[in-house]
C-alpha cells in the first residue's frame, strides 16, 4: 500500500483546505511529522484514518471531527489518493455535521455523512479517468477492508501506530492482550469452533437420552402388546438396544403360532354354522308353502261369498255405461235451461232501474229512446270547453285581485319610505363629517404615543443603569483596595528579596567556581538566608497576583465608565420626569388614540351605510313608479275578463237546465242512456237464451229413445259418477282375478304337498344357528386379537430395529463429540497444555510476534533485551487461559523479568519493536499484501543519543526494505537526522501544513 495525496478541509484544527503531498514526503524514505503541542500532528494520522475507515484511531467519537475555526460555509471534507497492489484509488469523505439554514426551522440543518469511493483507469484513447466503484457508506468500508485485508484496529496496529498506544499491548494483562490478538487476528472463528463443539455435544447427549426413550418406550409397547398370553419372561434390563432385539423376536414368533391355530379354530365354527343356517332355510321354505296353501283355502270361501253381489253389481255396470253417452246431451239441456233462467232475471232486474215510461216498452221503442239521449249527450258535452274558460275567468280575476292589493301595498310602501328620506339622509351626512374629523387627528396621536412609548423605555433604560452604576462604583472601589494591597504585598516582598539577595546568591556558590559577583574562586564567609528570606518565586507569585487584582481592577472601572455614558445617554433622552408619570401619560395618549382609530375605522362604514342609503332611494322611487303602473293595469284587465264571464254564465244555465252544474246533468243523463243500453243487451240475450235451450230438449230427447230410455228422466237417474263405475269395474276386475289366482294355488303340486305335511319347526333351527353364531364370534375374535397382537408386535419390532441401531450410533458419536469439547475447552488429559482452543492459537500468533518483535529488539538495545514469550497463566485466571504472557529477557544478566521494570526509553523501544512485530504477523496474517507505509506517533523524546541511533538504524531498515517511514515527534534531534518534513504550524485561526524536502 502507498499514500500519494491528501487533502483536509474544516477538519479538526485546520480550519481551510489543506493539502498533503505523501508522494514528496515518502521519495525521501523517512519524513518527520513536526509542530507544537496541540498543532494537530496527529490530526493528520486521523484525517488518513477517516478518510479510510470513516473514524479515527480509537473510540473518539466522529460528531467532533469538525473545526471550530472553519467559516460556516466551508464543510468538513477529506479526501485520500492510494495505491494497493497496482491499483490506485481516490476516497472522498465528509463527516456527519450542522450548518446554517434558513430553510430549517431552528435555522440549522444536518448534512448526513458520505462516502465516495474512485479507481483511476485508462479510458481507450490513452486518457485516464476516475471510475466511480461505490457511493454508500457501508459498501465503500466493505471494500477498504478488501482492498487493505485489513480492519481499522489492524490498520492501527500496522501502518498507523498511535500515539500512546506503543507500550498498552507491552503492559497489557493476559486477558486484555487476548482480547486485542483475538481482534486483530479474528480468532474469535475457534471459539466458535469450540462453542459449537461444546453445543454439537450437549445436542448429541439430547438426542441420546431422546433415543433411549424412544427404545425404552418402543419395549414398554412390546411388552404391553404381548400381554400375559405370551409374556413368559421379562424383558432385558440394558441401556443398549440391542439386547432387546432377541427378546422381541422371540416374542413375534410365539404371536404367529398363536394366531395358527385360532384361525384353524374359527374355520371349524364356521362349517358347522353354515349347516345350521341351511336347515333353517329349508325349514322357513316349508313354512312358507304350508302357510300360502292355507290362505288359498281362506280366500276361496270367502269368493264364493261374494259372487251373488257381483252378479247384480255388473247390471247396474251396463245401464250406467249406456246413459254414459247421453251424458254431454243432457248437460247442454240443464245448461241451456240455467242460462234462460239467468238471463230473465238478468233482464228484469234492469228493466226495475227505468222509468215508467220505458219499464214495460219494446227492444225497438228502448232502441230509439237510447238513440234519443246520445244526441243530447253529445250537445251537452260540447259545452264542457265553456265551463273550462268560466273556471279559468274565475281564477284570473282572482289572481287580479290579489296582484292589485300587492300593488297597492307597494305603492304605500315605497311613499311611506319616500316622505322619511329627506331626514335619513341628513343624519347619515353628519356623522360622517365628525368622523372624517376625528380621522384626520390620527397620525398626531400616533406620533404623540410613540414619542411617550421611547421616553418611558429612556426612563426605564436610565433608572435601570442608575443602580447598576451604583453597584459597579462600590465594586470599582472594592478591586482599587484589593489591587493597592497587592502591590503593597508584593513591593514588600521586592524590598525583603533585595535584601537578602547576597544569601540568594551564596547559596548558588561552588567551591572552585568563580563568584558572580565579585569573581573569587573562593568563599570563606558566604551569607547566610534569614528564616523568612522570600525567594524569587515568591517575588514572582506577589507579582503576578498584583498584575491580576490590577487588571481585575480596571475592568470593572472600565465597566463603571461605560455604564455612566449609557445613563447620560439614556437621561438626555428621558429627561428626569418619573416613569409613573410618564406610563399614566403614555396610557392616556393610547386611550385617545384608540379612540380615534376607531372613529377613522368607522368612517368608511359610515360612508358606505349613505350609499347604501342613495342606492336603496333610488330603488324605492323606481318601486313607487312601478307600483303605481301595475295598479292600472289590473284594473283594466279586471274588467275585460268579467264582461267574458258574464256572457259565459248565460250559456251555461241554459245547458244545465234543473241540475246544479253542466257535469251532473251530463252524469244523470249517461246513467239513463247506459240503462237503457243494459236493458236492451239483456233482452236480446234473453231471447238467444230462450232458442238454445228448445234446440238442447229436442236432441237429447231422441237420443235417449234410441239408447232405451223412455224419458229424459229416466235417462239421468241411470247416470252415474266416473269414479263410481270406474271404481264398481276396478272391483269386479279384482274379484276375477283373485278367482283365477285361488283356483292356481289350490291346484298348485308343491303346495298340496305341503299342506298334506306336518308342520315345520323353525324354533328348533332357529335356537341351533344361534349356538353357531355365538361360536363363530368367539372363534373370529379370538382370530382377530391374534391378528392385532401379532401384527402390533412385527410393527413395533420392525421401529426397535432401527431405533436400536440409531442408538447404538448416538453412542459413539457423543463418546466422539465430548472427548473433543473436552479438548477444546483445555478440560481433557489428552490437553497436555490445559489450554483452551482459541487460547493456543492465540499463544502461537503471540510466539510469532515475540519472535519478529526481537529481531529488531536485539538491533535497537545492542544486543540486550528481547522478548520472552510464557505460556505460565495469569495469577487467579484459569488454566483455560495460560499462554498469553510476555516477559523481558535482560542478556546482559541473563534474568527475565516483568516489563514493567522498563525505563521510558527501553519502554519505547521495545514497545516499538513490538508494534513492528505485530505489524509483521499481521500483515502475513492479512494475506500478505506489501504495506509500504508505516507513520510512528512520539515517544522519541524518551530515548538517549544512543538509543535514538539505534532506533532511527532500524527504521532506516525498513526503508532500505521499500517501506516509507513517517515520524511524528516535536524532539529537535530529529529535526537534524530527518531533512524531509511536514511542518504543522499552530495559529489563532486555525493550524496550517507546510512541506520542507531534503537538498536530495
Amino acid at each position: 500500500m502507498r499514500l500519494h495525496t491528501m487533502t483536509i478541509t474544516a477538519f479538526g484544527p485546520f480550519a481551510r483546505t489543506e493539502n498533503v503531498d505523501f508522494d514528496q514526503l515518502f521519495s525521501a524514505g523517512v519524513f518527520l511529522l513536526k509542530g507544537v503541542t496541540g498543532a494537530g500532528k496527529t490530526s493528520v494520522l486521523d484525517a488518513v484514518c477517516f478518510a479510510l475507515y470513516g473514524s479515527v484511531p480509537g473510540h473518539r467519537p466522529t460528531s467532533r471531527l469538525r473545526s471550530d475555526h472553519a467559516p460556516d460555509t466551508l464543510r468538513t471534507h477529506v479526501e485520500l489518493q492510494f495505491s494497493i497492489s497496482g491499483r490506485r484509488f481516490k476516497i472522498a469523505r465528509t463527516p456527519a455535521q450542522t450548518y446554517r439554514s434558513t430553510r430549517a426551522k431552528d435555522g440549522t440543518a444536518t448534512a448526513q455523512a458520505t462516502a465516495h469511493l474512485h479507481e483511476r483507469i485508462t479510458r481507450p484513447d490513452g486518457t485516464p479517468a476516475w471510475e466511480p466503484v461505490s457511493a454508500h457508506i457501508q459498501e465503500t468500508g466493505t471494500q477498504i477492508t478488501t482492498l487493505l485485508g485489513l480492519t481499522k484496529e489492524q490498520f492501527c496496529q500496522v501502518v498507523l501506530l498511535p500515539q500512546g498506544d506503543f507500550a498498552t499491548f507491552l503492559h497489557a494483562s493476559a486477558n486484555d492482550r487476548r482480547a486485542l490478538l483475538s481482534h486483530l487476528f479474528n480468532t474469535h472463528r475457534f471459539q466458535e469452533l469450540q462453542t459449537w463443539l461444546t453445543t454439537h455435544r450437549n445436542t448429541l447427549k439430547n438426542d441420546l437420552q431422546q433415543a433411549q426413550s424412544t427404545v425404552d418406550r418402543l419395549g414398554g409397547r412390546i411388552e404391553q402388546a404381548a400381554g400375559p398370553q405370551l409374556l413368559q419372561t421379562p424383558p432385558p434390563s440394558t441401556s443398549h438396544g440391542t439386547d432387546l432385539l432377541p427378546w422381541a423376536h422371540d416374542l413375534l414368533t410365539r404371536a404367529a403360532a398363536a394366531h395358527d391355530a385360532a384361525r384353524i379354530a374359527e374355520e371349524k365354527t364356521d362349517q358347522t354354522h353354515k349347516d345350521a343356517k341351511t336347515a333353517l332355510a329349508l325349514a322357513s321354505a316349508l313354512a312358507a308353502r304350508q302357510q300360502r296353501y292355507s290362505e288359498a283355502l281362506t280366500r276361496r270361501t270367502a269368493l264364493d261369498e261374494s259372487r251373488e253381489h257381483n252378479q247384480h253389481l255388473r247390471t247396474r255396470l251396463e245401464h250406467a255405461r249406456s246413459a254414459e253417452h247421453l251424458r254431454p246431451l243432457l248437460a247442454a239441456v240443464r245448461v241451456a235451461a240455467d242460462q234462460l233462467a239467468t238471463a230473465q232475471d238478468t233482464e228484469g232486474r234492469h228493466r226495475k232501474l227505468l222509468d215508467t215510461t220505458h219499464a214495460n216498452a219494446t227492444t225497438p221503442e228502448l232502441e230509439q229512446a237510447h238513440q234519443d239521449l246520445h244526441a243530447t249527450l253529445g250537445r251537452l258535452e260540447a259545452m264542457r270547453p265553456r265551463e273550462e274558460r268560466h273556471t279559468e275567468l274565475v281564477r284570473q280575476l282572482t289572481t287580479l285581485e290579489g296582484k292589485e292589493k300587492l300593488a297597492h301595498e307597494e305603492l304605500d310602501d315605497a311613499q311611506t319610505w319616500l316622505d322619511g328620506w329627506p331626514q335619513t339622509r341628513d343624519t347619515a351626512t353628519e356623522r360622517i363629517a365628525a368622523l372624517r374629523s376625528a380621522a384626520e387627528q390620527v397620525p398626531q396621536l400616533a406620533k404623540e404615543e410613540n414619542a411617550l412609548a421611547r421616553q418611558l423605555e429612556e426612563a426605564e433604560t436610565r433608572d435601570a443603569l442608575a443602580a447598576e452604576l451604583e453597584k459597579a462604583a462600590k465594586t470599582a472601589d472594592t478591586r482599587d483596595g484589593q489591587a493597592r494591597a497587592a502591590q503593597k504585598t508584593w513591593l514588600d516582598l521586592r524590598e525583603q528579596r533585595l535584601n537578602g539577595m547576597a544569601a540568594e546568591l551564596a547559596a548558588d556558590l561552588q567551591d572552585g567556581q568563580p563568584c558572580v559577583v565579585c569573581g573569587s574562586p573562593e568563599h570563606p564567609r558566604p551569607a547566610q538566608p534569614s528564616e523568612q528570606q522570600p525567594t524569587r518565586a515568591d517575588e514572582e507569585k506577589a507579582a503576578k497576583a498584583y498584575e491580576k487584582a490590577q487588571k481585575l481592577h480596571k475592568a470593572v472601572d472600565q465597566t463603571r465608565a461605560d455604564l455612566a455614558t449609557r445613563h447620560a445617554q439614556a437621561t438626555g433622552a428621558a429627561g428626569t420626569e418619573p416613569v409613573t408619570e410618564l406610563r399614566a401619560r403614555l396610557e392616556q395618549a393610547r386611550t385617545v388614540h384608540t379612540t380615534a382609530r376607531q372613529k377613522a375605522a368607522d368612517l368608511v362604514e359610515a360612508q358606505q351605510n349613505l350609499d347604501e342609503l342613495q342606492t336603496e332611494h333610488d330603488r324605492r322611487d323606481q318601486q313607487h313608479t312601478q307600483a303605481r303602473q301595475q295598479v292600472t293595469e289590473v284594473q283594466s284587465r279586471a274588467a275585460t275578463l268579467r264582461q267574458e264571464q258574464q256572457q259565459i254564465i248565460h250559456e251555461l244555465d241554459e245547458a244545465r237546465a234543473d241540475a246544479p252544474t253542466l257535469d251532473q246533468r251530463i252524469t244523470v243523463l249517461t246513467e239513463n242512456r247506459d240503462r237503457l243500453a243494459a236493458v236492451i243487451e239483456h233482452a236480446r240475450r234473453t231471447a238467444t237464451a230462450a232458442t238454445r235451450h228448445t234446440d238442447a230438449t229436442a236432441t237429447a230427447r231422441d237420443s235417449a229413445a234410441e239408447a232405451g230410455f223412455p224419458a229424459l228422466d229416466d235417462a239421468t237417474d241411470a247416470q252415474q259418477p266416473t269414479d263410481t263405475i270406474q271404481q264398481w269395474q276396478t272391483e269386479l276386475d279384482q274379484w276375477d282375478k283373485d278367482d283365477a289366482a285361488t283356483t292356481d294355488l289350490l291346484t298348485t303340486p308343491e303346495l298340496v304337498e305341503a299342506g298334506q305335511q306336518p308342520l315345520a319347526d323353525q324354533a328348533a333351527a332357529q335356537t341351533t344357528l344361534t349356538t353357531a353364531e355365538t361360536a363363530v364370534k368367539g372363534a373370529t375374535n379370538n382370530t382377530h386379537e391374534a391378528h392385532t397382537r401379532a401384527t402390533e408386535l412385527h410393527r413395533l419390532t420392525d421401529e426397535l430395529t432401527p431405533a436400536a441401531a440409531a442408538l447404538e450410533r448416538l453412542h459413539a458419536d457423543h463418546a466422539q463429540a465430548d472427548r473433543l469439547a473436552e479438548v477444546a475447552n483445555g478440560r481433557s488429559t489428552a490437553n497436555t497444555l490445559s489450554m483452551e482452543l482459541e487460547a493456543y492459537v492465540l499463544a502461537s500468533r503471540l510466539k510469532e510476534i515475540a519472535e519478529a518483535a526481537n529481531t529488531r529488539l536485539l538491533n535497537m538495545t545492542s544486543g540486550r533485551f528481547q522478548l520472552a514469550y510464557s505460556q505460565d497463566k495469569d495469577p487467579g485466571k484459569g488454566r483455560s487461559k495460560a499462554g498469553l504472557t510476555l516477559r523481558i529477557l535482560d542478556n546482559w544478566t541473563g534474568q527475565e523479568r516483568e516489563t514493567s521494570t522498563l525505563s521510558g526509553g527501553e519502554t519505547f523501544t521495545t514497545s516499538l519493536a513490538l508494534a513492528l512485530g505485530l505489524a509483521d504477523v499481521v500483515t502475513g496474517e492479512a494475506g500478505g499484501r506489501p504495506l509500504g507505509v508505516l507513520i510512528v506517533d512520539e515517544g522519541f523524546g524518551s530515548l538517549d543519543e544512543q538509543s535514538l541511533t539505534d532506533v532511527m538504524d532500524v527504521l532506516d531498515q525498513l526503508r532500505a526494505g521499500d517501506r516509507a517511514v513517517g515520524v511524528v515527534s516535536h524532539v529537535g534531534d530529529l529535526s537534524d537526522r530527518i531533512p524531509t518534513q511536514l511542518h504543522i504550524r499552530k495559529e489563532r485561526n486555525g493550524s496550517t501544513v507546510h512541506s520542507v524536502l531534503s537538498d536530495a
